[in-house]
């Protein structure tokens, strides 16, 4: 009976030990939606594969549009979930003549999720600081990498000139002569459905306010599925954009342990 009345009261005390906090630390439950930042904004995509002008390094730049949302683990480790559309197109150039050009035009809706690295870490402003000019650090820097999949649709025209020798001969004189001529040959080619692919990210945000950010995002897509472009080669396709997007997290809006509120009760002691 001795025995079961101490490991009672030993039991009871890491209670009471467990349930201490500091003056500055909360005994409320950790909100989770405080980590959880919805977002959105727009920018810009462009299209990097078979049809690009060779020795060039960039395609035109199409108009794009996405929402996301993001869950900060911890103040190094995130997962976001990103949605966006629409356009993309290539062009590749063959010289000689104004129209040797393939032209490619396309429609997607993509998605994909990602883990996110932050070398420059979230701050958790809802923790409580010792003073109101603590340093907290404003600016999030993180790179990604992830899974993603698209719903696409693509076609292409394509006229290449192709060089060939023909040979007149005069009825006369019957004295053959050999002339180049160059013939073009058009091609054309649609196709659609579901590309896979692997999102590279690199992004920056700043915190104007606890719940509002502003933030610059980079991602480049690897296709493990090919032809995205409807052009049947060997080779993947990928896809670059950067986007500008306004952030809300949620339960961010009042910081607590405000200095100013001890330092009035000091004053009134």
């Amino acid at each position: 009976m001795r025995w079961v009345l101490i490991i009672a009261i030993l039991v009871l005390c890491a209670v009471e030990s467990s349930a201490q906090r500091y003056y500055w630390q909360s005994g409320t439950k950790e909100k989770k939606i405080k980590n959880l930042t919805i977002d959105g904004g727009g920018g810009f995509r462009m299209y990097t594969g078979d049809i690009k002008t060779d020795g060039s390094l960039f395609n035109k730049w199409k108009l794009a549009y996405g929402l996301g949302a993001r869950y900060q683990w911890r103040p190094k480790i995130g997962f976001a979930l990103e949605l966006a559309g629409r356009s993309y197109e290539g062009e590749k150039d063959h010289g000689g003549y104004e129209d040797a050009l393939d032209q490619m035009t396309g429609k997607l809706w993509e998605g994909n999720l990602t883990f996110q690295y932050s070398f420059l870490r979230w701050e958790d402003f809802t923790v409580r600081q010792f003073t109101d000019r603590d340093p907290v650090r404003k600016t999030n820097g993180y790179v990604g990498v992830g899974f993603g999949g698209a719903l696409f649709s693509s076609s292409y025209t394509s006229r290449m000139y192709v060089k060939q020798t023909v040979t007149w001969v005069d009825s006369i004189t019957m004295i053959s002569t050999d002339t180049t001529i160059f013939v073009p040959i058009d091609n054309s080619g649609s196709g659609g459905g579901f590309g896979m692919y692997v999102p590279v990210v690199f992004g920056m945000r700043y915190r104007f306010t606890p719940a509002w950010s502003l933030g610059f995002e980079m991602q480049y897509h690897v296709y493990i599925t090919k032809n995205i472009d409807a052009l049947a080669t060997k080779k993947y396709d990928g896809m670059f954009t950067a986007f500008a997007r306004v952030g809300y997290t949620f339960g961010q809006k009042k910081r607590q342990g405000d200095v100013k509120k001890f330092s009035k009760k000091g004053k009134g002691r």
